[in-house]
């Protein structure tokens, strides 16, 4: 075992102490929970391949990756050649989730491979391999410790987690509490339990899912013990506007308006409702830049950055296009090669806003070249100048970096700020080393979902989805739709069905094929709505930032804050299996 590690903490000693003497007068406000969430493997249906090509001295590498311009820089750098002798190819990719955003060994094995064997050489891992050796959300256990103030405020919040990461170090879930519910002090103790098994990897808000899942449920539970809406207790508890406004639009649906008692129903189905908050870091990555160029009368955005499945392509092709008052389908985006002006990783919510700003940059610029070399200007009363324009323009191009955000407005500042120092010390240090910016203005989640428990099968079915969305303006609606109801997807699978077996002696993984791992299915998805709030980052060029993670970080406590609200029983063990369910409620009137 490693740690512990407490950089994050606020005041811990007081904070024991606190809570050390709510223990000792048996304190009635004073939570306090054990929570265990399992292991959640990415899934991702393409798994991780490399084709590799020497031709002379010219590297040519086709890969399932997240990272193509930094995929090139660590190839050129592993194996000493010019970074112009590197070409790294990603036209596609079938889904990432995290795992794919370094080099992998599939990517190793295949230029080694080729290089011995002077011949094009590719490596696809097979599905067992692909559930087992690529990376996972950890699982963890989470205790929790949580004292309101006598004057309904939060005092004191003490939270340890152990992440069961295999091979790797560094978690950080405890952490991640100390930038959600201000308190008077906060001790947050990470611990990486180390074992002889694959290393854990990045995943869809790495730490978020799991902190969230313990530290919601341990603030529903004090809403229910001061007898206060558990949404009326954020909204007290939580500063941040973005989330302010999210609670506001979650108190006003009918759903949780019109919700029951907790535990005041009876028979076998019973429906519950529950909410819970999230966040993420707005993040962007510096020196991403975008080159437009007419060619042929034709205008052409590029960019070494790769689309996942989130939609690159149409958010490039989306700024350009309303920009020159043209269709999406009337401009070509080249992206996925990394002879391209270099971009973002697709890691922490960072592609849109890495690459929008430059290419709202980018875009003045072209047009101010367009009108210096038209050979002729728009016929008068045209109804599509730059369309005309455009066709009498010569083949030019221009580019553009991604530029500092504006002034934000006051009170609205970095999440990392709210740690202190210590704080903007990590800002710095991602920033020196990952290239990598904390920008002001939080993105931010509040979920109500209503499920349905069958109370003797233990069976739980989520029946209604409703998110609300703090993340700026949105660059291509229909996808950031989509991206919600993914990560909606992602939530539920991490709540109800995903969990990694091995075998407790040899370590070999028994979850090894899709027939015995478990994901979410068509008919285990619930109606969804979606609703977007779009202010809070007007200081951002574009004013939009990322969804990807965010959106699935409040999921799983909110399904746990439904159940209880049905059955009066706290669910502490994701996921919530029918047998788990049945022995919660042994004991009780099931029907």
């Amino acid at each position: 075992m490693r740690g512990p590690s407490a950089p994050f903490s606020q005041r811990p000693k007081q904070a024991k102490s606190w809570l050390d003497e709510a223990r000792q007068q048996r304190n009635p406000l004073l939570v306090e929970e054990t929570f265990r969430v399992s292991t959640q493997q990415h899934a991702s249906l393409e798994p991780h391949a490399a084709v590799a090509r020497f031709d002379g001295d010219q590297l040519t590498v086709h890969i399932s990756t997240q990272a193509i311009h930094e995929s090139m820089e660590k190839i050129a750098k592993r194996y000493g050649l010019p970074h112009d002798k590197v070409h790294v190819i990603a036209d596609h990719v079938g889904g990432g989730f995290g795992s794919k955003g370094s080099v992998g060994l599939e990517t190793i094995a295949a230029i080694e491979l080729a290089r011995a064997a002077k011949a094009p050489v590719r490596v696809a891992f097979d599905r067992e391999e692909e559930l087992s050796v690529t990376g996972y959300r950890p699982a963890a256990e989470l205790k929790v410790s949580l004292l309101p103030s006598a004057e309904g405020r939060l005092k004191a919040l003490s939270l340890t987690a152990h992440a069961d990461t295999g091979a790797a170090v560094n978690s950080l879930i405890a952490g991640l509490a100390r930038l959600i519910y201000p308190a008077e002090a906060k001790e947050l103790v990470d611990f990486d339990v180390l074992s002889n098994l694959p290393p854990g990897a990045p995943f869809r808000g790495p730490g978020g899912p799991p902190m969230s899942f313990a530290l919601e449920q341990a603030v529903d539970e004090a809403a229910l013990r001061m007898n206060i809406d558990p949404i009326q207790l954020r909204k007290l508890w939580d500063p941040d506007p973005n989330r302010q406004r999210l609670y506001d639009w979650a108190a006003g649906l009918d759903v949780w308006k019109s919700r029951n008692p907790a535990a005041s129903q009876t028979g076998r189905f019973r429906r519950g409702v529950g909410v819970a908050a999230g966040y993420w870091l707005y993040l962007w990555q510096t020196g991403s830049s975008v080159e437009l160029a007419v060619e042929g009368g034709r205008i052409v955005a590029s960019c070494a950055v790769q689309d996942i499945g989130t939609g690159t392509r149409s958010v490039i092709a989306n700024t350009v296009a309303s920009a020159f008052d043209l269709e999406p389908q009337d401009i070509e985006v080249r992206i996925g090669r990394s002879n391209l002006p270099p971009g973002p990783g697709s890691g922490g919510s960072r592609v849109t806003a890495s690459v929008v700003p430059p290419t709202l940059l980018a875009i003045e610029k072209l047009k101010a070249e367009i009108k210096r070399t038209a050979s002729r200007t728009p016929a008068p009363g045209s109804n599509a100048p730059w369309r005309e324009m455009i066709a009498a323009a010569p083949d030019i191009a221009v580019s553009a970096r991604r530029q500092e955000d504006g002034k934000p407005p006051p009170g609205v500042r970095p999440a990392l700020h709210e740690a202190g120092l210590i704080g903007r010390v990590f800002g710095w240090v991602l920033r020196l080393m990952n290239h990598m910016v904390v920008g002001a203005g939080v993105p931010s989640s509040v979920q109500v979902m209503e499920v349905e428990v069958d109370t003797w099968l233990g069976h739980v079915r989520v029946l209604n989805a409703y998110t609300g969305l703090a993340v700026g303006k949105l660059a291509v609606p229909t996808l950031a739709r989509s991206q919600a109801a993914g990560a909606v997807i992602q939530g539920v699978g991490y709540a109800l069905y995903e969990t990694r077996e091995t075998d407790p002696l040899s370590g070999h993984i028994l979850s090894g094929s899709m027939e015995d791992y478990r994901i979410p299915g068509i008919a285990d998805m619930p109606k969804l709505e979606v609703h977007f709030d779009e202010a809070g980052f007007e200081h951002v060029p574009g004013g939009s930032v990322g969804i990807g993670e965010v959106a699935t970080v409040p999921t799983s406590p909110a399904i746990a804050n439904a159940i209880r609200n049905a059955i009066g029983v706290r669910l502490t063990e994701i996921p919530f299996r029918p047998d788990r369910l049945v022995a919660a409620l042994k004991g009780r009137d099931a029907a």
